[in-house]
């Protein structure tokens, strides 16, 4: 399945409001394996629109249409798709009589055009709205499938979830995701190493995301068992992680920092000179055994201020680890634009260095995953 998402709406095209439904139906889609390959914004015009959606027809087996379907006379979404399709608008009861009852709860009169929310696409399914008036449609034609949905982000988001999602999952299949998470890469770096698993996908799918100084990979299986799904997913994330594996920290919902606490089994301590601190905080956040002991603050006072850079690291990490009685010591410095990490254990010394912009504040905020992920490697 292919989808073309179109967004209706000339307040979307002015900037007035966000297409933010765009972002919540691929995410939606997608995890349950149907690609999105398409997003279009058409302003309340119904020339342009009839247009989109018949080009939308010879090129995608399914469109899904946001807004469009309220009481005035710019809502000519549905007009438009029946016009396409050949179809005539009826009136679905169960729909007018939550319409008026709405109105009559509310001691509202009731005006005549709210009558056009009730209209719905002949032969249609009709999804209904639990949060608004106006019913969405899924109309199946010639192997197609057009969709309606309304406007509102309140109505559209349940509606899609809880009434759409069940007609596009397959009959008696299971969908099953599992997202892998990588620190210290970047998505264009991730998609050059990945670029001809992405381009033979089928079942697993593979969706990279780019996150904040992180990048996710969705793999998504179809099929008969939640078993035979994550039997599907292994062998390509074998070979992603063959590829990839130096940077990969964990999938699903784990965050880096709790994979390095969950992989430190000793006391540790931080002398840091480059994130004021955050490394520290982020990692005693998922301190549950309390091997996090103390954190130092960079300061000549410290150190040998003539020794090179990675002299310095390796006596910063002796300097706390011995000022904590800690079984680590981890020491983190920078010169220029090169943050260097070191590490003390059991007698031996390991250090690491990446080049990192000083600018937008960068240095602080992007070091810490790059520390992470190595201190996660070291550890393995």
């Amino acid at each position: 399945m292919n989808i073309s998402i179109i967004a209706v709406g000339s307040e979307l095209l002015l900037g007035q409001i966000a297409n933010t439904n765009g972002q919540y139906l691929s995410k939606l889609f997608n995890s349950i394996g149907k690609s999105v390959v398409e997003h279009t914004v058409i302003g309340d015009n119904p020339q342009r629109l009839e247009y989109i959606i018949k080009e939308g027809l010879r090129r995608f087996d399914t469109l899904v249409l946001t807004g469009g379907l309220g009481p005035t006379k710019d809502d000519l979404t549905k007009h438009t798709v029946a016009k396409v399709l050949g179809r005539e608008l009826v009136t679905d009861n169960d729909a007018l009589e939550y319409i008026e009852q709405y109105f009559k709860e509310q001691g509202q009169e009731m005006t005549p055009n709210n009558k056009q929310q009730a209209l719905v696409i002949e032969g249609s399914k009709v999804l209904k709205n639990n949060y608004g008036m106006a019913p969405g449609m899924l109309v199946e034609k010639d192997d197609k499938k057009v969709v309606l949905l309304p406007g509102p982000p309140r109505e559209m988001q349940p509606m899609a979830k809880n009434e759409l999602l069940p007609y596009l999952m397959d009959d008696d299949k299971v969908i099953f995701s599992e997202q892998l998470r990588f620190a210290g890469i970047g998505e264009s770096k991730v998609e050059t190493e990945l670029m001809d698993l992405i381009d033979e996908q089928s079942n697993p799918t593979i969706a990279p995301l780019a996150g904040t100084h992180e990048v996710y990979i969705r793999l998504t299986a179809n099929a008969d068992t939640k078993e035979e799904c994550q039997r599907l997913i292994a062998p390509v994330k074998e070979e992603i992680l063959n590829r990839i594996g130096e940077y990969y920290y964990g999938s699903d919902d784990i965050v880096v920092e709790q994979s390095v606490m969950n992989t430190m089994k000793e006391t540790f301590s931080i002398y840091d000179g480059v994130t004021n601190g955050a490394l520290y905080t982020r990692l005693k956040n998922y301190d549950d055994e309390n091997i996090l002991k103390g954190l130092l603050p960079n300061s000549e006072v410290f150190l040998n201020e003539n020794n090179n850079i990675e002299d310095k690291v390796k006596e910063a990490a002796q300097y706390v680890k011995d000022l904590y009685k800690t079984e680590v010591g981890i020491a983190l410095l920078h010169e220029n634009e090169h943050v260097v990490l070191g590490m003390y254990r059991n007698g031996e010394f390991k250090v690491d260095s990446f080049k990192m912009s000083l600018k937008r504040n960068l240095l602080q905020n992007r070091s810490q995953n790059y520390a992470l992920i190595r201190l996660l490697n070291w550890l393995k």
